[in-house]
């Protein structure tokens, strides 16, 4: 690479080639000293140019200028060093003559002839390939080109523009973790603050020209449009430094460190897991230490299902209802709804499964019992419908059973006839109205709740007949549902995201089942989990073909094109199929399951790049949390753990726990240790945050841990959290919120670690295994 600066209009400007690579792109800085200053006024002024000064001693360029605005006087130092494979760049900027302005430092380099239409764009986990699902050009989510994220959002702390035509990607990353951040003095509807914080941003916009801009801010701005603010405005904001006060904690200057490089790969996914291969040599992730082994987390999450255990008095039926129905706020403990919930936030098979698989070393001598019970309940309700299907939610309380298809806004399943939803819901109501009146009416299930109850209920079926007890009804019940799946599956291989109770799709209102067959068809992949376990049960061949062809449609449209959507059921944002961690774990299971069942090497690829898509979602780094925060006060790290959704980008979750397993399987097959690595830093930090006896993190018992955690800021100002029982979640705050998956996914990660590998220590596990191979 070749770095040289060269005269501009207003000074210096710097130019990076890289003649040596075929079609590469001249990343030009034109103006790098560029600032934004806020007004007394309230006005953002942009001054920028070029430098006053260039001096080069060997791989390495000084450059300095100064910046002038209202009274003050401010100097630019940078320090551009030049390795083989990429540049980097230390910027200084202290006040020289401070005014009263604030300011934010910009670096914005473009690619010389890089099309921002041509390119693929990620900034993970908050873009992949734009987020474009409906291909209108704009990220669906924020409907917007000019993409700039808070530092604390990405997990790897860099931005990527991939070009398929020449097969290059252009990064631009952050190499100096930020340190310190912290509440920021502001009041609701703000959108421009004064800050010290170490948080810059990092992203993507197109040029006047065109062509593709890679973007630093510091301090952070997301603009055009945020989601840190309201859901539905998503306004921009951003953050001024105040160099006209010193601060003796901080300083009046401040220090930031960028590189950028050019990064090979045959396609998108080859270039982006390049590029974090890097990351994760540059950034050095160390793993969460537990206070507790993973062994004992899991036995106290196991523990903690048993006291959520409820019955109810017999249906019309006479089934028996039985559930873990945990639904609380783990600070206190206090059941706030005795509703089962199956599938995705439920889970209430799998839970199930385990307690039978730990009942004789459980406290309670009665957890065999219960545990068969939710089970018979289940396989009793989905006896009743000819596909196997069951209402996904049922109130212990009433007897009722209802549709979750609104996520978030459960009150909807619950509330009774003729109640006043807008009273009873608020400003969620008000949000939601469009999907809300038409979800009351429609009687179904979705795809993905059907799918992880039958495939738990197989699971089970295979572990009692190997306790010796068997169960026919419960394979009767699973093959009914996998009949139902041949019957409903596409020529293409789909499936549509949701049905009524007589086996066909419900794709009405779009806005809430899909405005495109890929949002439709989103949730595909988490039924061949389900044709997987049927084939190994029975041997007969109809189920492993129908799994085929459904992860062959995964494998293309939601891998290889990128299009991985719908994973979760409750978006609250401006459409209701997000691009989420889930959606990819689910594409990668599928087509690993595939490759064990067939040996097929494109499927084997197809999981692999599944794989290093999902490992793009956990964190490398531990986010500075206020000082004053819950999380910072317990000592919380974020390395290892996984945003959920673009949207929330800084939202982080416990589930992708569930892939661990899988990704040492696929690390394995790919023999690629930093799947490997990955795999261990996402079990153990995951597990971070359950309650044990050495470190309680302020919930009521041992084995809760709470849903969701926030190392960024999110809706602060929505109307439907502030000023609310929602309220109090910013930044280093967790959502007040336990549910059943949380303990089944959690138990499921650590236990096929045992069962498939005989220990949870991943990396030993996959060194050991490579050494076989490579002496065999």
């Amino acid at each position: 690479m070749k770095l040289e600066s060269f005269p501009t209009a207003s000074g210096h400007g710097i130019r990076l080639t890289a003649e040596h690579i075929t079609g590469a792109n001249a990343v030009v800085v034109t103006a790098p000293v560029t600032a934004e200053f806020l007004t007394t006024a309230g006005a953002v002024v942009r001054v920028e140019g070029g430098y006053d000064s260039v001096e080069r001693v060997g791989a390495v360029v000084e450059a300095e200028a100064e910046i002038r605005f209202g009274g003050g006087r401010y100097r630019v130092r940078d320090r551009w060093t030049l390795d083989a494979a990429a540049v980097s760049v230390h910027r200084h900027c202290e006040p020289i003559e401070p005014g009263r302005e604030p300011l934010r430092l910009l670096l914005e380099a473009q690619l010389e002839e890089a099309a921002f239409d041509d390119m693929q764009l990620f900034a993970p986990p908050a873009l992949y390939d734009l987020n474009d699902i409906n291909g209108d050009g704009l990220e669906d989510f924020l409907d917007t080109r000019d993409l700039i994220y808070r530092d604390d959002r990405l997990t790897g702390l860099t931005v990527l523009a991939f070009s398929p035509a020449t097969s290059l990607g252009y990064a631009l990353s952050r190499d100096d973790v930020p340190a310190f951040d912290d509440i920021p003095d502001r009041i609701s509807g703000q959108q421009e603050i004064v800050q010290r914080t170490d948080v810059g941003a990092l992203g993507l916009t197109p040029a006047a020209s065109g062509t593709t801009t890679l973007v630093a801010a510091y301090p952070f701005v997301e603009r055009s449009r945020s989601h840190a603010l309201t859901s539905e405005g998503r306004e921009p904001w951003g953050a001024f430094w105040p160099m006209g006060v010193v601060d003796t904690s901080v300083g009046a200057s401040f220090d930031v460190v960028y590189s950028l490089s050019i990064v090979a790969g045959a396609a998108a996914v080859d270039c982006l897991w390049n590029l974090w291969s890097d990351r994760m040599r540059v950034l050095s992730p160390r793993a969460v230490e537990l206070t507790d082994t993973l062994e004992t987390i899991t036995r106290l999450r196991v523990e903690a299902l048993l006291p959520y255990y409820g019955e109810g008095l017999p249906t019309a039926s006479g089934a028996k209802p039985a559930g873990f129905v945990t639904n609380n706020h783990p600070q206190n403990g206090v059941q706030l709804e005795n509703i089962i919930q199956y599938g995705f936030t439920g889970q209430n098979v799998l839970n199930a499964h385990h307690v039978l698989s730990y009942a004789g070393t459980l406290s309670d001598p009665d957890a065999r019992a219960k545990a068969l019970k939710v089970i018979d309940f289940f396989v009793a309700q989905a006896s009743e419908s000819a596909h196997g299907l069951t209402h996904t939610l049922f109130d212990l309380d009433t007897g009722k059973t209802a549709n979750w298809w609104s996520g978030l806004v459960l009150p909807l399943a619950y509330a009774d006839d003729g109640e006043d939803l807008r009273a009873l819901m608020g400003p969620v109501y008000e949000h939601m109205e469009y999907a809300i009146e038409p979800l009351r009416h429609i009687d179904g299930t979705y795809l993905r709740c059907m799918a992880e109850e039958h495939a738990a209920l197989l699971r089970a079926y295979e572990a009692e007949n190997q306790r010796g007890a068997a169960h026919p009804e419960w394979l009767a019940t699973a093959v009914a549902f996998g009949e139902f799946l041949l019957t409903a599956q596409e020529p293409d291989g789909s499936w549509r995201r949701a049905y009524d109770f007589s086996g066909a799709p419900v794709t009405e209102p779009a806005a809430w089942f899909g405005e495109t067959e890929l949002n439709q068809k989103s949730s595909t992949a988490t039924a061949v989990p389900v044709l997987a376990a049927l084939y190994r049960v029975t041997g007969e061949d109809r189920w492993l073909g129908a799994a085929r062809r459904a992860e062959a449609f995964t494998a293309q449209h939601f891998v290889a094109d990128l299009k991985f959507n719908g994973g979760i059921h409750d978006s609250i944002y401006s459409r209701a199929q997000l691009v989420d961690s889930e959606s990819i774990l689910f594409a990668m299971r599928a087509s690993m399951l595939v490759w064990q069942l067939t040996g097929e090497s494109r499927a084997l690829q197809s999981a692999t790049d599944a794989a290093r898509i999902l490992a793009t979602w956990i964190y490398l780094w531990d986010v500075p949390l206020p000082p004053t925060s819950t999380l910072a006060g317990y000592g919380f790290r974020s390395t290892g753990w996984s945003a959920c959704d673009t949207c929330g980008a800084g939202y982080i979750h416990p589930y992708e726990i569930h892939a661990a397993p899988d990704l040492l399987q696929i690390a394995i097959g790919a023999e690629d240790p930093r799947l490997a690595e990955i795999a261990h830093l996402v079990l153990v930090g995951s597990s971070e945050t359950v309650a044990t006896e050495t470190k309680d993190w302020g919930y009521a018992r041992p084995g809760l841990q709470e849903e969701g955690l926030l190392v960024s800021w999110w809706l602060i100002d929505d109307p439907m959290f502030a000023g609310t029982g929602f309220g109090g979640r910013g930044k280093g705050e967790g959502n007040k919120t336990c549910l059943p998956w949380i303990s089944a996914v959690g138990i499921d990660a650590y236990s096929e670690c045992v069962n498939r590998f005989g220990t949870a220590d991943l990396i030993g596990h996959f060194e050991e295994n490579t050494a076989r191979i490579k002496s065999a």
